[in-house]
């Protein structure tokens, strides 16, 4: 009967972390595809002024001063197919964020304004008194619509909150499981043995009235 419980306990909680999984993997979908349709593209960057560049995205334009970068980036990777280098920046400032390519048409004016903070092009770079925790809120791309930001960090919200429950339902669904089958197996054999000394005194009872009954 111990066996039977521990048996349906077991495979109701596999059924309920199932489902927490497969519910957390349709959500992560879903809001990736917002931010994905949220998500504003540079077009070109422009320079106006000696020191005032221009960024055109697919919302508008946004004017953006060496004083407004906040922090920068610069990652270096290859191409699959022709292994050529290609470089890959953030730039984060106080009217959202850029992602640059080496191979994009503006990377040009784009590593100028980059240059006119950051002279040695170093892989990092934080103006001073800036940290992550006050990045945070400037973690969308230049040109989102003001009123597109709050959605926008609702659902990265959903997403992280998404893909750290599922991660957690996956835990309790592999490691538990493996507990409870070892359980299981040991309780099994436990109450076999018990049952199996149980037919041995029964045995030994039938054979001693059987030897008295003889007498």
């Amino acid at each position: 009967m111990y066996c039977f419980m521990v048996q349906d306990n077991k495979l109701g909680r596999e059924r309920l972390s199932s489902l927490i999984i497969i519910f957390c993997l349709f959500l992560t979908v879903l809001t990736s595809i917002g931010v994905n349709y949220l998500d504003v593209k540079v077009l070109n960057i422009e320079l106006i002024d000696r020191e005032l560049y221009t960024v055109i995205t697919e919302k508008g334009n946004v004017n953006i001063h060496p004083d407004d970068v906040l922090r920068i980036e610069r990652t270096y990777t290859k191409e699959a197919f022709t292994g050529e280098s290609v470089e890959l920046d953030k730039i984060y400032t106080d009217k959202g964020f850029v992602y640059l390519s080496s191979q994009a048409p503006y990377a040009e004016l784009g590593q100028k304004l980059m240059n006119t903070v950051d002279y040695y092009g170093f892989p990092l770079w934080e103006r001073s008194g800036v940290d992550w925790n006050s990045l945070t809120k400037y973690s969308y791309a230049v040109g989102t619509p003001a009123q597109q930001v709050p959605l926008l960090f609702f659902l990265l919200s959903l997403q992280y909150a998404a893909l750290t429950i599922g991660g957690i339902a996956l835990i309790v669904l592999v490691f538990p499981l493996r507990l409870g089958e070892e359980e299981w197996e040991s309780s099994s054999a436990f109450a076999q043995g018990e049952e199996e000394s149980n037919q041995e005194e029964q045995d030994e009872l039938r054979q001693e009235v059987m030897k008295s009954l003889a007498k």
